[in-house]
């Protein structure tokens, strides 16, 4: 391989790392935000109920999103296999920075957390957004006519066999983001020294667990009883 040739696949790398880099940025975003609503269910069913109320009567906002949030999974799943490929079949790496580092278990198990995690997310969709599954608790309307999404949690929460699934599926989307903000980082050269590496871990690290403690409360305290119907 000559030079002018390295020099393209180098940039090709780059240019893939910084399209995973920045559809998991968004794909983030949405987790979070995704889990400030839910989080709405400590609040009762109302606040829930009233939460997704919004969502479905506002069709345009949510179908933009939806599809926006579409291509930005596509992106983040071809250019992650892209990688991946092209990590085991090259001889060299170059990157805008480039530094021996220690492989952590999140970093080596990236591929397989994120195969996890989308297997997850088709069958959370057609659990809780097409009702495929347990289709006796979707639908079903509150006192104000509204999609009572309170009910519908409470129900299928409440089977131990539910609950464990989400919670061992959340437990890898822990795993998967305790790398991914530090990842980030790295491709967009905002790391450069190891005082910044170790701060860039510490801080992925932290946020990935108050961001799975938050879900995993949900199917916990469910399925405790601490909230019921």
């Amino acid at each position: 391989m000559n030079n002018e040739t390295k020099t393209i696949s180098s940039y090709s790398i780059i240019g893939k790392k910084i399209f995973l880099g920045f559809s998991g940025m968004v794909l983030l975003g949405f987790i979070i935000g995704h889990l400030i609503g839910n989080l709405s269910v400590f609040a009762g069913a109302d606040a829930i109920n009233s939460y997704a109320y919004f969502l479905h009567n506002n069709k345009i906002l949510l179908y933009t999103a939806r599809i926006f949030l579409l291509i930005m999974l596509i992106m983040h799943v071809y250019f992650s296999i892209s990688l991946t490929l092209e990590s085991k079949n090259a001889r060299e790496k170059d990157y805008l920075y480039k530094q021996n580092l220690s492989a952590t278990f999140a970093s080596r198990t990236m591929i397989y957390t994120g195969v996890i995690i989308l297997v997850f997310l088709i069958c959370h969709l057609l659990h809780f957004t097409f009702g495929v599954f347990n289709p006796d608790f979707y639908g079903i309307p509150d006192e104000k006519n509204r999609f009572d999404v309170y009910f519908m949690l409470i129900r299928n929460f409440s089977d131990g066999f539910i609950s464990l699934a989400y919670i061992a599926s959340l437990l890898c989307l822990g795993i998967h983001l305790s790398h991914a903000f530090f990842s980030v980082c790295q491709t967009f050269s905002i790391i450069n020294t190891h005082d910044a590496i170790h701060k860039a871990r510490r801080i992925s690290m932290i946020a990935s667990i108050i961001i799975i403690i938050g879900y995993i409360l949900i199917p916990f305290t469910i399925f405790m009883e601490i909230i019921s119907i």
